[in-house]
């Protein structure tokens, strides 16, 4: 039967839609009746989409696409697009270092492109775990209830971008462990960049 610690748990995975289907009509029902967890889940919708705001942005001038790809696009270009969009990347960036007036331009392509790129892949990655609810709470003013269903810990990248960690036997202390919160840590895992999510192989605390 869900019940608020439960859901607290599982809110991410909910949010996810990466819960079983019974678990997911537990939780529809469970937040149906209790307004602090239906408050939870919204406060995350928000803060997510606020995340997602900041991050995402829209498509790069065409020009600005097309003449970066005509410096580097030889005639393997379009048998290997992976390639060529990494390359792009790379030539992005010392176009964004040498010439200022691009840099505006170039961020914004930057960002486009590196969405192109595999949406799960393996990575190491460095930040600061931070309590969920207590961010929801700074930010939305949404009542957390960390005194009674414990912390729940996400990491926060020095571009200010959060980060969910999936739940598994690697990353439990990540999520549950309050002594660990504020404490920079070094994690390997698979990163789901669209989904702001990642599934912990091992970390080290710094």
């Amino acid at each position: 039967m869900m019940n608020c610690k439960r859901l607290r748990e599982t809110l991410d995975l909910y949010v996810d839609h990466e819960l079983a289907p019974d678990a997911m009509v537990e939780v529809d029902a469970h937040i149906t009746e209790c307004a602090a967890c239906r408050s939870a889940v919204e406060g995350l919708l928000r803060l997510r989409g606020a995340v997602r705001k900041a991050v995402e942005t829209p498509v790069p001038p065409r020009e600005l696409l097309e003449s970066v790809r005509s410096v580097i696009s030889p005639p393997w270009y379009h048998a290997a697009p992976r390639w060529a969009i990494a390359a792009t990347l790379v030539l992005a960036t010392a176009l964004a270092l040498l010439v200022p007036g691009v840099r505006g331009k170039v961020a914004t392509g930057l960002d486009y492109l590196s969405f192109t790129l595999d949406n799960s892949r393996q990575i190491e990655m460095e930040g600061t775990l931070l309590c969920r609810d207590q961010q929801l709470q700074k930010q939305y003013g949404y009542p957390a209830l960390c005194r009674i269903t414990g912390h729940h810990g996400w990491l926060v990248t020095a571009d200010g971008r959060f980060w969910s960690i999936l739940e598994g036997s690697a990353s439990h202390d990540l999520i549950h462990d309050s002594s660990l919160l504020g404490r920079r840590v070094i994690v390997q895992g698979r990163l789901f960049r669209r989904a702001g999510s990642i599934e912990v192989n091992s970390f080290q605390i710094l």
